[in-house]
């Protein structure tokens, strides 16, 4: 049951489109019913779900956004499974688009100072997160939000071990 359809209730939330869906799952907008709110939906895909690792990284990205609580981190609000026992979770939702697809639709190179200034916000939330011992593991324009709002995804971070090194640099240790 992974693929929600239009309409369907999960808790107070109802759904409203799929979003996107990637490797990991899928993310849908929803409405809370009752507070009027637009959110995000996070599912896993059920093959995922199934994997151990997968459902426990799943399962740790709520409490690794709340630990770097950042203004530039997407809040996670709520978490819970389905009635199949796929997990998800629900966070705020984020009009626009992402900094890769404008860039892909630019037309011409992004200006300068703008570009400084992403970047600042960019490092500014991975040094936070660091510092609070969480390593994002997966950064990547389609992740970062093309506007100045909130919204860093934080489910392909980990938490770090004082002897990795490698992955503060992007890398990912062979065991």
């Amino acid at each position: 049951m992974s693929t929600l359809e239009e309409n369907a209730v999960i808790g107070p939330y109802r759904i409203i489109r799929k979003l996107g869906q990637g490797g990991m799952g899928a993310v849908y907008e929803a409405l809370h019913q009752t507070l009027g709110r637009h959110v995000a939906i996070k599912v896993l895909h059920p093959e995922v779900a199934r994997n151990e690792e997968f459902a426990m990284r799943f399962a740790n990205e709520a409490r690794a956004s709340n630990i770097v609580d950042h203004p530039d981190v997407v809040q996670i609000t709520d978490h819970g499974q389905l009635p199949d026992g796929i997990p998800y979770i629900v966070m705020e939702y984020l009009k626009g688009e992402s900094l890769g697809h404008r860039i892909e639709h630019l037309g011409g190179p992004m200006n300068p100072s703008e570009v400084a200034f992403l970047a600042l916000q960019i490092t500014d939330v991975l040094a936070t997160a660091h510092t609070k011992g969480i390593i994002h593991r997966d950064v990547k324009l389609a992740l970062v939000p093309s506007r100045n709002e909130n919204g860093t995804d934080w489910g392909k971070r980990r938490e770090k071990r004082k002897d990795d090194h490698a992955a503060m640099f992007g890398c990912q240790s062979v065991r």
